[in-house]
């Protein structure tokens, strides 16, 4: 291993560098601190050196300054050599950046505990250097990798939001809005308005249990199961009897056939909830089943009603009959469907928005447009939340009959 000796005295640095030879060491020489500071400083730097406190230009302890203030490479253990005993000198010359020190004149055997003590300093600071390159190296690989994951999360989220209703049905005296706030990128939540015939539209509000990918992959498989498709027949309407004919599955039905498709996960304890309705466009009247969804708000006149109509979540026991509720819509009512991330929405104080507290703010809003009033309602949900970072999705579908 290289040493660097720096001493002004010649007989000492001869005694210095015959010493070290017969140890095995290569030496290279300084008769000065300048010299020994740009040698320090060069390719190849020895990762040993043996100042002389006392030197022309530069002493061995501002050669040890200048090294712990600048960023020479690799590291360099530094040993001071010097006749001073008192114990203020030694560790000035140890706050000053000094790994060790040699009293003149100096014992061999002592010399070399002391340069092998720095042997073991330099090996672990090159092994921790080796696991640092290493840990950048894999730090590196995991960024890349974070990054093709985001931009995968992305895509699927870009794929996810065109699942959703881009044109909502035109039908007379009727306003559709619905509004969409995943949580993460991909979201468990998902919603849709569609024709089922020239007198119905299905619409539907459901939300998958958990969230990331397992979730949305989900929500996924449920947005293209509860389409019609190219398919003549699917869960939504089934081929009657007639050649070109079908007859339109009833929510019941809908859910009875979800329900033992899709059993829960006994692992992973995910299941889904969902609302499905079908509107007729000529009554106005909504059919709809609830499966473990929070209540629908209906605004007749102005006033609040809450439909108790929960069933229990998809999947929870495959021989349960889901049931049916009928209302009819008028001029002026508004219908409400929405997911629990915003009545579960929780405060820095842990405390929930709750569906009272919505319902006050549908109220406080029915004098202003539905999307308005929708948007208002969200905004209060992130209010309510603060600081905090909202816990789940929030998905808004509403019907207003003008």
């Amino acid at each position: 291993m290289k040493v660097l000796v720096a001493d002004d005295e010649p007989v000492s640095r001869q005694i210095l560098e015959k010493t070290l030879t017969r140890l095995n060491y290569e030496v290279i020489s300084a008769a000065d601190g300048l010299t020994a500071w740009r040698i320090l400083r060069g390719e190849d730097a020895p990762p040993l050196a043996i100042l002389d406190w006392m030197m022309p230009g530069l002493d061995g302890v501002e050669v040890v300054k200048r090294l712990r203030l600048k960023d020479t490479g690799s590291y360099v253990f530094t040993i001071l050599l010097t006749a001073k005993s008192e114990t203020q000198d030694i560790v000035a010359g140890m706050e000053a950046g000094a790994d060790d020190y040699l009293t003149k004149p100096f014992d061999k055997n002592e010399l070399l505990a002391r340069l092998q003590s720095g042997e073991r300093i330099l090996r672990l600071e090159e092994n921790l250097q080796e696991k640092a390159r290493l840990l950048e190296t894999a730090n590196q690989g995991l960024q890349r990798v974070n990054a093709s994951m985001k931009h995968d999360l992305q895509a699927a989220a870009r794929i996810q939001q065109t699942l959703l209703p881009n044109d909502i049905p035109q039908v007379p005296d009727l306003n559709i809005e619905w509004l969409y706030k995943p949580c993460d990128e991909l979201a468990g939540d998902t919603l849709n308005v569609f024709p089922l015939d020239e007198k119905h539209l299905a619409l539907y509000l459901l939300d998958v249990s958990g969230h990331g990918v397992s979730a949305a992959l989900l929500s996924v498989t449920l947005s293209r199961i509860l389409s019609l498709g190219a398919e003549d027949s699917n869960i939504l309407r089934k081929k009657g009897e007639t050649p070109g004919t079908y007859r339109i599955s009833s929510p019941a039905e809908v859910a009875d056939k979800l329900n033992r498709q899709f059993a829960i996960d006994i692992e992973s304890g995910q299941y889904f909830t969902i609302i499905y309705g079908i509107l007729n466009i000529e009554t106005k009247e909504f059919t709809f089943v609830s499966a473990g969804h929070p209540n629908s708000i209906l605004f007749k006149n102005g006033k609040p009603e809450s439909f108790d109509n929960t069933g229990l979540p998809i999947g929870f026991s495959e021989e349960f009959q889901y049931e049916e509720r009928t209302v009819r819509l008028n001029a002026g009512d508004r219908l409400f469907i929405y997911s629990d991330g915003i009545n579960e929405a929780i405060n820095p104080n842990q405390e929930q928005f709750t569906t009272e507290r919505f319902v006050r703010s549908l109220t406080d809003d029915l004098e202003i447009p539905l999307n308005q009033s929708l948007s208002r309602a969200v905004e209060k949900v992130e209010q309510w939340a603060g600081e905090a970072t909202l816990n789940d999705d929030i998905s808004l579908l509403a019907l207003e009959l003008t």
